[in-house]
């Protein structure tokens, strides 16, 4: 493609100005927590529902080296049914949100080592009650995993793993990190509606901290950028925690500056439809091929279906340089 068209191309993507390649994502940027979203964190210590008999794991197999990488396969987050009717699909384990589930085999989580769910400790403070119900099962955002037979190499990667699959998850480890209590895992799946309880722990995620009323920073593991941003476009997918509609891939444009037009079809020639602001969470339905486009990731002819019509997916920050939603028809 010749200089001028490229320029041309560019110019009739973007609402205003081409984009530099050269620049990256902007640095994470999350507010600090709020006074009532501190007060909302558990305590992190005498705490009933994550005594060792509500930590209930299935019979343990030797698993340990799926976990000697810190990459989760891809997935797409399925469409939901707030309080529908019934319509099931197989489940790691019965309290899970389904897309939460397809997450942990995303991550390489088996059954066994999930522990909780919806809790039933009668003296909690409700952080594992039930959070609503999706397809007409009950389900609760927060999951605990046993970390029986892993080094502490395997568990940071189980960590990068469920982060980057967008879970906000820590290691509750006796006395690291403001934890007095049973060694777990605890992680809570961004992209579904909950409780403001896990609301408050994402954002306590999101700023680097330990996700209990302390809120002091995590040390025990140090997230990568990717991880973090994985959750955050998850938790933007469910506007926060407030709803299940965040099905499909979440993502982020990324223009260095520019909005981005929105098109019609997978097609610069096609009508602009409006426009994404550079930087905002968006969820990608399904993709496409179309016109090759130049952009921040080099050139694609990758389209991304949103919810107002197709963006070119080489301004939009996926994880990947290749398709990671399904076909549009």
């Amino acid at each position: 493609m010749s200089k001028h068209l490229s320029l041309a191309l560019c110019l009739s993507l973007l609402a205003s100005a081409c984009a530099d390649p050269s620049v990256d994502e902007d640095p994470i940027d999350e507010p600090a927590l709020t006074t009532d979203e501190l007060a909302a964190l558990p305590a992190g210590a005498d705490d009933p529902e994550h005594a060792l008999d509500h930590l209930r794991e299935g019979a343990a197999v030797d698993d340990g080296a799926t976990f000697d990488d810190d990459e989760p396969l891809p997935f797409v987050d399925v469409e939901v049914v707030d309080d529908g009717a019934p319509r099931f699909a197989a489940l790691l384990a019965s309290g899970l949100h389904p897309r939460a589930s397809d997450a942990l085999r995303a991550a390489g989580v088996a059954a066994w080592r999930i522990t909780q769910t919806i809790g039933d400790a009668p003296a909690s403070a409700g952080y594992h009650a039930a959070d609503g119900t999706v397809n007409g099962r009950a389900y609760c955002a927060a999951t605990d995993l046993s970390v029986r037979g892993l080094t502490a190499t395997q568990i940071h990667n189980l960590l990068e793993r469920l982060a980057r699959a967008g879970f906000a998850a820590w290691y509750r480890k006796d006395g690291v990190d403001g934890w007095r209590g049973a060694d777990h895992l605890h992680v809570v799946y961004a992209n579904a509606k909950m409780k403001s309880q896990l609301r408050a722990q994402v954002r306590s995620f999101l700023v680097g901290r330990n996700g209990l009323v302390s809120n002091t920073l995590y040390r025990w593991h140090d997230f990568s950028d990717a991880a973090v941003r994985a959750v955050k476009a998850k938790f933007a997918a469910s506007a926060s925690g407030t709803s299940n509609g965040g099905a499909g891939v979440p993502a982020r444009i990324n223009t260095a500056g520019a909005p981005l037009t929105v098109r019609a079809g997978a097609s610069a020639s096609t009508a602009a439809v409006g426009a994404v602001a550079d930087g905002a969470y968006v969820v990608i339905r399904c993709q496409k091929r179309g016109q090759t486009v130049s952009g921040t990731y080099g050139s694609s002819s990758l389209w991304d279906k949103l919810d107002g019509g197709y963006v070119a997916d080489a301004y939009v920050a996926t994880g990947s340089d290749g398709q990671v939603a399904p076909t549009c028809p």
